[in-house]
């Protein structure tokens, strides 16, 4: 599940139970942090929290500010400096070199269901999608993977015992899906956009290349994943429309999958997940050691 789906969950639990929570957003950084601006954690009345602001090191800074930011119902502009010697003797023992300010606000009544509303229309608008085509059983770990990473995942398949919610029960959807017939185009069932990344693993030749010369129909499209070796794409792709012969596109990643050893199921997933998120992120698959700057580009 998403970040953002647990955070509204723990608000609508805390205005079910008629108690208030505190909201921490982070909306400034500067030089190395953890995570960006717009990363997010709630602290319920009990002290509990959902979701995260650093790395744990500022988390218990935080939870301790919150009884006195429900009890005033005044927010606080708290700015964690771990750039200077200070930081240890602060005792965050950050060691992260950068600057963080986090905005603490009191959420309670009617503001509790206003940022339910804001946050799930930014759910909506930052969602990432995966289309898996096809629901073997290497299309498991896929599906967990990437649901796990909070992405809505839709599974598509013509075989009607392999699309079951009890199969893929991370699944978002699981349809039944003829690839051979006109009205089971993939546009209807899932939006085809940058926001959106396609695995074609159906180990069904016609199925597959019916679906593969579908996605390349979809412009915006930024990752089309195919399983199988080289060879088997390039027969995939002949005859696709605007595709000239002998040539493979720049968003058709095949072999699918990053480059990292991988060798059971759940590695080939992570693999394939990882090479995906990339992509839709326009992001070069390298180590963040090889990068300079900072690691939230344009976020700071």
């Amino acid at each position: 599940m998403h970040e953002l789906d647990r955070i509204r969950r723990a608000l609508a639990d805390a205005a079910g139970r008629g108690e208030g929570a505190m909201l921490a957003t982070v909306v400034g950084v500067d030089g190395s942090t953890y995570r960006g601006a717009g990363a997010r954690m709630v602290v319920r009345a009990d002290g509990s929290t959902v979701g995260a602001v650093s790395g744990g090191c500022l988390e218990a800074d935080i939870v301790a500010r919150a009884p006195d930011v429900l009890a005033t119902g005044t927010p606080q502009l708290v700015h964690y400096d771990t750039s200077t010697p200070d930081d240890a003797v602060l005792g965050f023992g950050m060691g992260c070199q950068g600057v963080i300010d986090v905005r603490l606000e009191p959420l309670a009544g009617d503001a509790l269901y206003a940022e339910m509303d804001r946050l799930a229309e930014l759910r909506a608008r930052s969602a990432v999608r995966l289309l898996v085509c096809g629901a073997g059983t290497d299309a498991i770990p896929v599906v967990q993977l990437a649901a796990l990473t909070g992405w809505l995942v839709t599974v598509v398949d013509h075989r009607p015992s392999f699309t079951t919610a009890e199969r893929f029960p991370d699944a978002q959807r699981v349809l039944q899906l003829d690839a051979t017939q006109a009205e089971a185009a993939l546009a209807s069932v899932v939006r085809l956009d940058e926001f959106t990344g396609a695995v074609v693993m159906g180990h069904a030749a016609s199925h597959d290349r019916a679906r593969l010369h579908e996605l390349l129909g979809a412009p915006g499209l930024r990752y089309i994943g195919v399983l199988g070796p080289r060879r088997r794409t390039m027969e995939l792709l002949e005859g696709a429309p605007g595709v000239a012969p002998g040539t493979v596109p720049p968003n058709v990643f095949a072999p699918i999958g990053l480059d990292i050893g991988a060798e059971t199921p759940e590695e080939i997933a992570l693999a394939i997940v990882s090479e995906c998120a990339a992509a839709l992120a326009g992001r070069p698959p390298r180590s963040l050691r090889d990068r300079g700057g900072p690691i939230h580009e344009g976020r700071h």
